[in-house]
């Protein structure tokens, strides 16, 4: 690209203290919706932060590939880094896992796991870390429910999880590590499981491998890996950080009252506090244009859902938290063909989590104040790393 690094700003930054972008970086794409920036590690990119123009981005892989080149160990066996048509057969076996009948199924479970905490909630009392106790073993209990995975294992796989979204925080070395801990953890599960077949997703995924389009053995692990992560990452922080806008801004009670539904409670909570809070990335297959900007080919670009969720002239006071603006048409999910495979099951523990709590708990409130919390960072999906609560 032609623009000088020295002229760039540094990507990515750091969120306010109530979860919202950089007050910068809203600054700059409102002028340049295609920014120049530098990204980690000091490469130059480009930073796409634009409702229209993230969505045009997402919705076309012929133009702009998330395909790492040259390829790191499994890339080519995990869907998420392919493009069509490869994506396209993993996306499909895959898929059956989260249909919308088979998330219907799980609500009844989600709701007892959700209670359960609850209960321990209660049992422990005011004040406590609400990150503690709900939601970071919320989304881990249901995912390994649904995988079929021991509750013994589960804090190994949350600890792999969290290294794996990280952009920063770990070496290469630490990683790559992990990374052979967990397939090494996950050939020792699919073996045990192929003896002894069940009705969960980890043995339907391998069922899924007698058919013409089969999942070959590096797929089937790759696949399972991504469900674990993607499943307790992005939710336990969507957890966190709906939890923390939902009490500070006191529209918990409205909720509790009835004033709410639940389900618009849930898109605000997902447009305002983007899980996924730095970006997705991109390259430039080919030399393209985009709102003006000449990107070339093999160009790196950094396309920010929350950015694109606060774009003024996708909706009205973007900056305002307000669950009664209805659907909020976000990004938060991605779009096209990548649109996140586990966004119903996500919509599901989120309304299970504001339900019960606004129900349970409807005086419940920060115990401390949003600027003294300590926010993670370095990753793509960032949250307080503890919420102190009290009711």
């Amino acid at each position: 690209m032609k623009t000088s690094v020295a002229e760039a700003v540094v990507f990515p930054r750091p969120v306010t203290a109530d979860g919202q972008p950089d007050p910068l970086l809203c600054e700059l794409v409102r002028d340049d919706p295609v920014l120049a920036v530098v990204g980690p590690g000091g490469a130059p990119a480009w930073l796409v932060g634009r409702h229209d123009l993230v969505y045009e981005v997402l919705s076309d892989p012929s133009r702009f590939s998330n395909v790492i080149d040259p390829p790191i160990p499994n890339s080519r066996a995990n869907m998420a880094l392919l493009d069509p048509p490869e994506h396209t057969r993993l996306r499909r076996l895959a898929a059956q896992a989260f249909t919308a009948r088979r998330v219907r199924a799980l609500v009844p479970g989600i709701r007892h796991i959700v209670n359960s905490l609850l209960d321990d909630i209660e049992l422990a009392g005011s004040p406590l870390d609400l990150v503690e106790f709900l939601a970071r073993p919320l989304p881990g209990q249901v995912i390994c429910q649904i995988l079929g995975i021991p509750e013994g294992d589960r804090a190994d796989l949350q600890r792999w999880a969290n290294m794996f979204t990280a952009m920063t925080t770990y070496s290469p070395d630490e990683i790559d590590r992990a990374v052979g801990e967990m397939q090494a953890y996950m050939n020792r599960l699919v073996t045990t499981r192929r003896r002894n077949l069940g009705d969960d997703v980890l043995s339907n995924l391998i069922r899924a491998g007698d058919g013409r389009d089969a999942l070959s053995e590096e797929e089937l692990i790759a696949t399972i890996l991504l469900l674990l992560v993607a499943g307790t990452e992005t939710t336990m922080k969507a957890i966190t950080r709906g939890v923390m806008i939902l009490s500070w801004s006191g529209q918990l009670a409205g909720l509790a009252d009835g004033a709410i539904p639940v389900e618009q409670v849930v898109e605000e909570v997902l447009r305002h506090q983007a899980p996924i809070d730095t970006s997705l990335f991109r390259w430039a297959k080919a030399d393209t244009e985009l709102a003006g900007a000449r990107i070339e080919a093999g160009d790196q670009l950094f396309v920010s859902l929350h950015l694109a969720n606060f774009d003024g002239h996708a909706r009205t006071d973007p900056h305002v938290f307000d669950p009664s603006r209805g659907h909020a048409g976000h990004l938060s999910f991605g779009h096209g063909v990548h649109f996140c495979l586990g966004a119903a099951l996500a919509r599901a523990e989120l309304a299970a989590v504001f339900e019960g709590l606004a129900t349970r708990f409807p005086g419940l409130r920060l115990d401390t104040t949003v600027a003294e919390l300590t926010w993670s960072v370095g990753s793509m999906l960032n949250a307080p790393t503890s919420l102190p609560v009290a009711w």
